[in-house]
């Protein structure tokens, strides 16, 4: 298959999802006041992906939901140990969060589109049924890394907010 017949074969839906991501991830570089419910945007888009995946591929089975749920956890813990070691200021009264410029959201989306874009083509094409169970455990290991990842940091601008209104009170 030449990388031409790929990208012509690819649903649009993938180039406006990329086009998006890559749209959040670059203004993830400047510093910003944001609200809470903004952020959890895309831990919600990956998290919905891969869960997603995991229900409608009739491939996946036991292996890929537990590699997901593991991975998840994982990154989960990835994400809020990035977050708490970043400069973020909560504003529990306009329920914002001001984060520093980082460039950490962009490579993440990036590596994930690349990850799962090369996962999609092999399990397109690939033949052999064992090879295809292969490949949903390592799709669904990326899928979880990342939602954590990204869940991660949103659990703990919620949480630093939460405490704030706590203490407030």
């Amino acid at each position: 298959m030449t990388p031409i017949a790929i990208i012509q074969g690819t649903p649009t839906w993938v180039w406006v999802l990329l086009a998006f991501l890559l749209y959040r991830g670059i203004k993830a570089m400047q510093a910003s006041t944001t609200p809470l419910s903004k952020l959890a945007i895309i831990p919600l888009i990956f998290a919905g992906m891969g869960i997603s995946h995991l229900v409608s591929s009739p491939v996946v089975g036991w292996a890929a939901v537990a590699a997901w749920i593991v991975a998840l956890g994982v990154g989960f813990t990835g994400g809020v140990f990035n977050a708490s070691r970043s400069r973020f200021i909560a504003d529990p009264m306009a329920r914002t969060v001001m984060l520093p410029g980082s460039i950490v959201p962009l490579l993440l989306i990036a590596a994930t589109f690349i990850a799962k874009f090369w996962i999609g083509i092999e399990m397109a094409t690939v033949t052999n049924l064992s090879a295809l169970a292969m490949y949903a455990v390592i799709d669904a290991a990326v899928s979880g890394v990342v939602a954590g990842m990204f869940a991660g940091r949103f659990f703990t601008y919620w949480k630093t907010m939460h405490a704030l209104r706590a203490s407030w009170a």
